[in-house]
């Protein structure tokens, strides 16, 4: 049985701004997730997450995401000490 091993990475800006001209240029999420390189999910997701009225500005897309980054909760682990 093999082990899949996943590798997350976070859009750049760079990404951002490649996404938002394609977007412009009125290509196919799936055309702009191969140019960028990354799954069609995660366009998706990027596109629902850091929309705006006019679209998907990708210096607003990236101002979002990093205040998300900032504020997220981050995980502590849980440690039960029984000892008397």
């Amino acid at each position: 049985m093999s082990t899949q091993t996943w590798e997350y990475k976070q859009l750049t800006q760079g990404q951002r701004y490649q996404i938002e001209a394609l977007l412009r240029t009125e290509c196919m999420q799936k055309e702009i997730a191969v140019s960028v390189g990354i799954s069609e999910s995660t366009l998706s997701r990027e596109l629902s997450r850091n929309a705006n009225d006019d679209g998907c500005g990708a210096e607003s897309a990236h101002a979002l995401a990093s205040q998300r980054r900032v504020t997220a909760t981050k995980f502590r682990k849980q440690i039960n000490d029984t000892r008397p």
